[in-house]
């Protein structure tokens, strides 16, 4: 886009006598009111491209495959650089399905489908940015024949199961993708980087098995993620499965209730339909998708992409654990990992949950009712009074550490205010909230000792930070006394002056 506009301001007048002669009747096409059919705009864009363009679309008008003077502006209207047009103008399947005077709507790709009431797949300015496309694969690399071919083949309908059948039975999709993307030499000359072992990952992954070994088509295969005629780099915020956009492609089926009547849990139950929402609302969720955050998790960071599959009890610590590895290490260290894995429960899922995990806070830490120490040890460990006194350690540990804090950085604002120097307490305060990240951390440990140690830089900040603050007021203190007593002298040599020069005055007077 930008590089035409470029082009359409540094073009000169083209003389529109040495264009090829079809292009130069449409040029003189009239729409029934009168009106050319063909803008000024429309004249300027193909004023733009270079000789060798339109000579191409020339070529294109005289064997008819490009129709009318009507036609030509729905190729113009894509914008698109002269390598690009060179590319549809050369390719008949794109330019005798995007002729409506030649198409029905089912099969006609349309700048507009809704407008038109066309086939929504066929959307050309979807067709003209899919990555195929931009790498020089259009129709035939899929539907088979040649670009150059006047007439549809035999072999392209021989490449398709017929019409009632791949619509019903879309277990050929995957191995039809794969043909081009599995084979490593192919796709080396398109993208060298591009891995090749998506399709053998897919058989193996949930959606695999039951689309390809149950023949049960609600399942997702490569166009229900990727799209179909649109396909974009991932990287792309407009793809489908950029990491912004997938929750959404993850939720167009698995939040459809009616989509997932049926599927089970490994326990039996309904397969939940609210995990979308859940996410949206989790601390992932908002870091991803208000943030911006593109290094957050979202579905495939934890299920995984071709190969996606529910994460089992054994593997949910280690997903979470390619983030949060202290945390994980800490864990392993702990009195815990054995009870958990005596239980079999899911290490970090247990107490921070699964798709709508929010910020932990100090709250969850406790021995009252209601925290999830207490809760836990009271159904698990309730004759083990080390639990709840290890529990409520913790608690009033980090609760001091926190009113420690608010203490501190409540008066250093009045004290900036005043003009005073409050450096000392910031860093103070900086060094006060990097102890309390790890003190809160080492409360993965559940270990008393590891976590008073992990404290007392933060306790040393609070008792550094309160002398600070005596030690502020103190000289807030000294420079009040010392204006008070500057205001006073100076009110003595003001009252000395005053008297002075009333003496003076009587003297004049005398």
């Amino acid at each position: 886009m930008i590089a035409l506009v470029a082009l359409l301001l540094l073009a000169a007048p083209a003389d529109e006598s040495k264009y090829p002669a079809p292009l130069r009747e449409f040029l003189s096409a009239k729409n029934k009111d009168g009106s050319p059919v063909l803008s000024e705009n429309d004249r300027k864009t193909l004023a733009a491209f270079p000789d060798h363009t339109r000579n191409l679309l020339g070529a294109a008008a005289d064997s008819v495959i490009l129709g009318s003077a009507a036609h030509l502006k729905i190729l113009l209207s894509l914008e698109l650089a002269p390598a690009a047009m060179e590319i549809v103008a050369q390719d008949n399947c794109i330019l005798c399905h995007s002729d409506p005077g030649n198409q029905k709507a089912k099969h006609l790709f349309s700048t507009d489908p809704a407008a038109r009431h066309a086939n929504p797949l066929l959307n050309l300015k979807e067709f003209v940015s899919d990555v195929h496309f931009r790498r020089g694969l259009s129709c035939s690399g899929c539907h088979g024949g040649k670009p150059s071919d006047e007439m549809m083949t035999k072999d392209i309908a021989a490449r398709w199961p017929a019409e009632e059948v791949r619509h019903s039975d879309r277990s050929w999709i995957p191995g039809f993708c794969a043909k081009c993307h599995e084979d490593a030499a192919f796709m080396r000359g398109f993208n060298p980087t591009l891995p090749t072992d998506q399709f053998a990952k897919y058989k193996g992954s949930q959606h695999g098995i039951l689309l390809l070994q149950q023949k049960d088509s609600r399942a997702a295969q490569c166009v229900s993620c990727h799209g179909l005629h649109g396909i974009r780099n991932a990287k792309s915020r407009q793809s489908t499965v950029h990491v912004q956009r997938i929750p959404d492609t993850c939720g167009s089926c698995h939040s459809d209730p009616k989509h997932m009547e049926g599927y089970k849990l490994a326990d039996g139950k309904p397969l939940p339909t609210t995990q979308v929402a859940q996410y949206k609302a989790s601390v992932h969720g908002k870091a991803l998708l208000e943030k911006g955050d593109l290094g957050a998790p979202a579905c495939t960071g934890c299920h995984g992409s071709h190969a996606a599959m529910p994460p089992a009890v054994a593997s949910v610590a280690q997903i979470c654990r390619r983030c949060h590895a202290q945390n994980g290490m800490l864990f392993d260290g702990s009195r815990h990992k054995t009870a958990f894995e005596q239980h079999k429960w899911p290490e970090c899922e247990t107490c921070h949950g699964k798709h709508g995990i929010t910020k932990p806070t100090d709250a969850l830490v406790g021995n009252t009712p209601g925290t999830l120490c207490h809760d836990c040890h009271s159904q698990y460990a309730e004759g083990n009074q080390q639990c709840d006194a290890t529990a409520a350690s913790f608690r009033t540990a980090l609760d001091a550490l926190v009113a420690g804090r608010a203490d501190i950085e409540a008066p250093v604002e009045r004290f900036a205010e005043r003009g005073l120097d409050v450096e000392p307490l910031s860093r103070t305060i900086s060094e006060l909230d990097e102890a309390l990240v790890q003190t809160q951390s080492k409360v993965h440990t559940f270990d008393l000792s590891s976590f008073q140690a992990a404290a007392q830089p933060g306790n040393e900040a609070v008792v550094k930070g309160r002398e600070l603050i005596a030690q502020t007021r103190r000289e807030a203190g000294f420079r009040s006394r010392g204006l008070l007593a500057a205001i006073g002298f100076m009110a003595l040599i003001a009252a000395g002056i005053a008297l002075k020069l009333r003496e003076i005055g009587k003297r004049r007077i005398t």
